[in-house]
């Protein structure tokens, strides 16, 4: 049976619509999941956990910095509260049922946060001499070098010690939630994967490898890992019911 992976979603306030780049849907279904679009429903996330078999977290705005005790800064993006309230609720839950978690950009940053570290909230503000992370260039295209560390899981899965990577991002990680570490760094320090210290997947990447995967292969390794880890969890857990 293969392993329902819900990803979460951004909305269209203007407009009135959930959304979310097909690139993820194709990423999953390539590496042998089925996608489940997650609306924002905080209420419904008891009943969303005993569905899914793996949690993906998708990119998109900024993370209200109130959820990290801050102010915002003039240069924070778009927040969407409802947004926030649920991929922080459904990310501790997930974890803590022991259900692998792939967090891709704005997600691995979710992570964090609802673990308890935090981020920096403009790059460039807090690291001088940072290199470029909003890239003008196709989303499929890398534009900067990342350095993966050794004996991490992002370096079995990829194997890999260095690799190129998109960049859609002025938010970055800062301290590493308890339980966390930074597995892969770009040249100028700033954190381009974390990754959990127990035995579940939980993975996060800042990248976007869901927009790379048609050109670079080595980038659904990330989708496969995560859904292999969700199909053995789907697994463990039918055996127990």
């Amino acid at each position: 049976m293969r392993p329902i992976i819900g990803i979460t979603c951004s909305f269209d306030y203007s407009n009135n619509k959930f959304q979310l780049g097909g690139d993820y849907i194709e990423a999953v279904r390539s590496a042998g999941g089925i996608p489940l679009l997650l609306p924002h429903q905080e209420s419904s996330i008891d009943e969303i956990i005993n569905v899914i078999d793996g949690l993906l977290l998708s990119g998109g705005g900024d993370i209200d910095p109130c959820h990290i005790s801050q102010e915002p800064w003039p240069q924070s993006g778009s927040i969407d509260p409802l947004r926030d309230a649920f991929e922080l609720t459904i990310t501790s839950r997930a974890i803590a049922e022991g259900m692998p978690v792939l967090g891709i950009c704005r997600g691995m940053q979710v992570m964090n946060v609802a673990a308890g570290g935090d981020i920096h909230q403009d790059i460039y503000r807090s690291l001088p001499g940072a290199i470029k992370h909003s890239q003008d260039a196709p989303r499929w295209y890398p534009t900067h070098n990342i350095k993966i560390i050794k004996n991490t899981m992002l370096e079995r899965i990829l194997g890999l010690a260095e690799l190129r990577v998109n960049s859609y991002h002025h938010q970055s990680i800062n301290h590493v939630a308890l339980g966390y570490r930074i597995s892969a760094y770009s040249n100028d320090g700033v954190a381009e994967a974390i990754e959990g210290l127990g035995h579940e997947f939980t993975l996060g990447v800042q990248f976007h490898p869901e927009n790379m995967f048609k050109r670079y292969p080595v980038m659904l390794n990330l989708f496969k890992c995560h859904i292999d880890a969700s199909a053995h969890y789907l697994s463990t857990r039918s055996q127990n019911r």
